[in-house]
């Protein structure tokens, strides 16, 4: 106890206790705990900053006693150093090295030469240290730092890029003896830019959008380097031309390095039409080959006429080498395969064949293909026109399309021939034709003997001009005078159009008729578009097919589609085919007591209709075994009177005489008579309606205005004319540049798909009605019935003058002396040779080309307007 007055003093005032006693027997024993952990706590720290405090000062106290040291060192050796160098720049004399300056030191210490080791040291203390030297040159005086760093980056810039651009210029020249046509055939931007980016890294660039502008400034950097190094401008260059650019627009690419001058262009023009011809004359010394010609007619419009100086025609042919597929191994075919020997002899005048009765109509076999085919069409364009049977497709492709005689895909090489100015619408013209033909392939009648037979493919008209001549010259000895070579192929495009007006014109129907049904009342009075002449009376034809118009749409379609499997769908399609789009159901609506004439023109128009378009599928397909099939139904349906005879004796000729050759020759004719341009499935076509592409091409290039056009230049360019399009699609292709306008392409037909299906509906034009108002005979304005013609056709072997050209004379001939001579012809009576008067041989218009989409016609006025230009300085 503290005394309450220590050492006699007065007493000790109290102080209060922040914990007194009574305070702290209120407390809790966790909460004693927790104050004496958190008094212990403020203790531990507060010593602990105390410690950090005095641990800083003295950092920082042996800091500064360290910078002070180091600076009394610094400064001791910087003197020592100045006496150093003091001592190495005094005279020799003055007890000195005698150095004139640090840099005479210096150049003498790094001078090759002396001790080894003192070398070897000193090389290894630049290379441990060079670095740290440079820096505090440039971080001492940074002028002279950057000018040193500039110069020697310069030239080692210099050095690198004289020696990448050496390498640009070493890929971009050709090599001696490269090709122009190998050129464009080789073009690729992709590659190309992988070979700089090789060749000259320094100047590559790691983003892929600059790509083609690194490649484009390193083509620009090589043509200044060298004129020779102008591999990208001579593309760019003809890809100009093919696009329509004038001389102005090339001239001032040329001079800013993206192209080449326009007299350089026409230049590579001649040069690559030259190689062309090379190219094909070398073509037909190694391979067999066949051709395909055609007329060419131009209009040739003069606005001021004079007496020399008028409207007029010009007449020429143009015509294509084309390599032989071999069926049998998928390549080409060498020479000799087909020899002289293997085609019959011709004897006769007329070409007579061997034919019996069974060739003059269909075999069964070939029926029951046609049928299964045009089945499996129809549910095709059902599948394609109804969409509640969308989920239906999966399952249709376990039933592939029937084959008969397919081709195998394979791609065909095209080289056309110069333009000739030679008609060939007379025999005398044919002949002119082929012999020229044969002199710019450079073939004469030992090259024809060792080539073998050649196919000649053509319209209508040049099959006939060819047989005159054979039969004409079949007595002669050579190869080429004998025309010994030749096998005659009529064109299976313009058989296409044929088919197409067989079926439209005997369809069309009676103009301005109240009754639906026919195709004028379909195509003017439902479609409501504009009026058109056709029929067998007018020489003008409907563009197109009437294919979609002969699907019928069930009521109620939608529901039953929805819920139909594919068995279900197989069997109401074999349905509606059987009653729909057969003969056989032609003949019992016929044979009904109270027949409906629209309900059969339509069967009628359905079958026939589906014959087209089966032809048109198996073109595409490539299957020439169902091509034969149709044309051997078209062969009967074209005996029709007031139809095509001559189409009819050219397939009857044709089929019946390829089945008098070898069968190795007949599967070479028949595995030619497609070709296929992209190596794709379904992309084959006619090789006259390559011709016809041939054609349509070098009008627009000949109707170029100018006062130098002439056979010449167009001789010259219809050469390259398909190069000179390949480059413009390559160079489109790899900038990602659509052509001019789009690619053609079919118009959805939705609409008039469905405006079609319920009128047939609302008609009902597709099931039998017996008391049509359009059926009542009465009726000034009835319905005419229209002909069967595979039934009237099939009537022309009970005719007198049935197949006389092709049969053998067996009658021989009796001098009777001087006879009166009585002619006596039946009234009434009119054989093929009357008809064959009708004009079956029509020209090719641009809306019968458009059909095929593999050609860009958007491009021809382009082509039009750097022709015009071209032409006019063409000499």
């Amino acid at each position: 106890m503290t005394p309450a007055r220590p050492r006699g003093g007065r007493p000790r005032v109290k102080q209060p206790q922040r914990h007194s006693r009574v305070f702290n027997s209120n407390l809790t024993s966790a909460r004693r705990e927790e104050i004496k952990s958190s008094t212990r706590a403020r203790t531990e720290a507060n010593t602990a900053a105390t410690r950090r405090k005095k641990r800083e000062e003295s950092a920082a106290r042996k800091l500064e006693e360290a910078e002070a040291s180091a600076l009394a060192e610094m400064t001791r050796k910087r003197e020592k150093a100045e006496k150093l160098l003091a001592k190495i720049t005094a005279a020799e004399e003055d007890g000195g090295e005698g150095f004139s300056s640090l840099m005479d030191l210096f150049e003498t210490i790094t001078a090759p030469g002396g001790d080894a080791q003192a070398s070897a040291n000193v090389t290894r203390f630049l290379k441990s240290h060079g670095k740290q030297i440079v820096d505090t040159v440039f971080d001492r005086v940074p002028a002279i730092g950057q000018q040193c760093f500039d110069e020697r980056f310069d030239k080692q810039l210099e050095r690198v890029l004289q020696k990448e651009g050496k390498a640009i210029q070493e890929l971009l020249t050709r090599e001696q003896g490269t090709s122009v046509l190998e050129l464009l055939e080789e073009f690729s931007m992709e590659q190309l830019g992988d070979e700089l980016q090789e060749v000259a890294p320094t100047l590559e660039t790691s983003e892929e959008a600059g790509q083609f502008v690194f490649t484009t400034a390193c083509a620009m950097l090589s043509i200044s380097r060298s004129q020779l190094a102008n591999n990208y401008q001579v593309v760019i260059g003809l890809f100009l031309l093919a696009s329509g650019a004038s001389k102005r627009e090339m001239e001032v690419l040329a001079h800013a390095g993206l192209s080449t001058s326009y007299n350089t262009i026409r230049n590579h023009i001649k040069t690559l039409s030259a190689e062309g011809v090379a190219r094909f004359e070398q073509l037909i010394k190694t391979q067999m080959c066949f051709i395909v010609w055609d007329n060419l007619n131009i209009a040739f419009r003069v606005e001021s006429q004079r007496l020399k100086s008028g409207n007029h025609f010009d007449n020429g042919t143009t015509s294509t080498v084309i390599p032989v597929y071999n069926p049998f191994t998928g390549g080409s075919t060498p020479l000799g395969t087909l020899p002289l020997s293997m085609k019959p002899p011709r004897t006769t005048t007329l070409p007579v064949l061997d034919w019996d009765i069974n060739n003059v109509l269909p075999s069964p076999e070939s029926v029951e293909q046609l049928g299964q085919c045009c089945l499996w069409q129809l549910k095709r364009i059902a599948l394609e026109n109804i969409k509640s049977l969308e989920h239906l497709h999966k399952a249709f492709k376990e039933f592939p399309e029937p084959e008969v005689d397919p081709i195998a895909v394979h791609k065909t090489e095209q080289f056309p021939l110069p333009a000739m100015h030679e008609d060939e619408s007379s025999l005398e013209g044919t002949i002119r034709v082929y012999v020229q033909i044969l002199r710019n392939l450079g073939v004469t009648d030992d090259d024809l003997r060792v080539h073998g037979l050649m196919f000649n493919d053509g319209d209508l008209l040049t099959d006939s001009l060819v047989d005159k001549v054979e039969s004409a010259r079949r007595n002669s000895d050579g190869p080429i005078d004998g025309m010994k070579a030749p096998i005659r192929r009529f064109g299976l495009f313009h058989a296409k159009m044929a088919g197409c007006r067989l079926v439209i014109n005997e369809h069309w129907g009676q103009p301005n008729s109240l009754w639906p049904g026919s195709l004028w009342w379909e195509h003017t009075q439902l479609l409501k578009r504009k009026p058109i002449s056709a029929g067998w009376k007018t020489k003008r034809r409907r563009r197109g097919s009437p294919a979609t118009s002969s699907f019928k749409f069930l009521p109620d379609l939608d529901t039953w589609a929805a819920a139909a499997t594919i068995d279900d769908f197989n069997t109401v399609a074999e349905q509606v085919y059987r009653k729909l789009f057969t003969t056989h159901a032609v003949d019992e609506l016929r044979s009904l007591p109270h027949r409906d004439i629209s309900h059969e023109n339509v069967v009628l128009l359905n079958r026939d209709a589906l014959f087209y378009i089966e032809f048109v599928a198996a073109i595409k397909k490539g299957d020439i075994g169902r091509v034969i099939n149709v044309l051997q139904i078209w062969m009967v349906m074209m005996r029709s009177p007031k139809t095509m005879p001559k189409y009819a004796d050219t397939i009857f000729e044709t089929l019946r005489r390829i089945d008098r050759y070898d069968p190795v020759l007949k599967r070479y004719f028949l595995h030619n008579w497609l070709v296929n341009l992209t190596g794709r499935p379904y992309s084959f076509k006619e090789v006259d309606l390559l011709q016809e592409h041939q054609n349509f091409w070098a009008k627009i290039i000949y109707n170029a205005k100018g006062s130098n056009k002439s056979w010449s230049w167009l001789s010259m360019i219809t050469v390259c004319i398909f190069t000179l399009r390949d480059t413009m699609r390559t160079v489109q292709k790899t900038f990602n540049i659509t052509g001019y306008g789009e690619r053609h392409t079919v118009p959805d037909m939705t609409n008039e798909v469905q405006a079609l299906a319920e009128a047939l509906q609302d008609e009902r034009l597709q099931e039998h009605v017996m008391n049509r108002p359009a059926n009542n005979p009465e009726n000034t304005t009835a319905v005419v019935p229209v002909r069967d013609l595979l039934e009237e056709g099939a009537k022309y072997a009970d005719t007198r003058g049935a197949f006389k050209k092709f049969t053998r004379e067996k009658r021989k001939a009796e001098n009777l002396g001087v006879v009166d001579v009585v002619v006596n012809e039946p009234a009434g009576d009119m054989d093929d040779e009357s008809e064959s008067g009708m004009d079956e041989d029509y020209q090719v218009t641009g809306d019968d080309l458009g059909i095929d989409d593999e050609e860009p016609y958007a491009d021809a006025p382009a082509l039009l307007a750097v022709a015009q230009q071209i032409v006019s300085d063409y000499a």
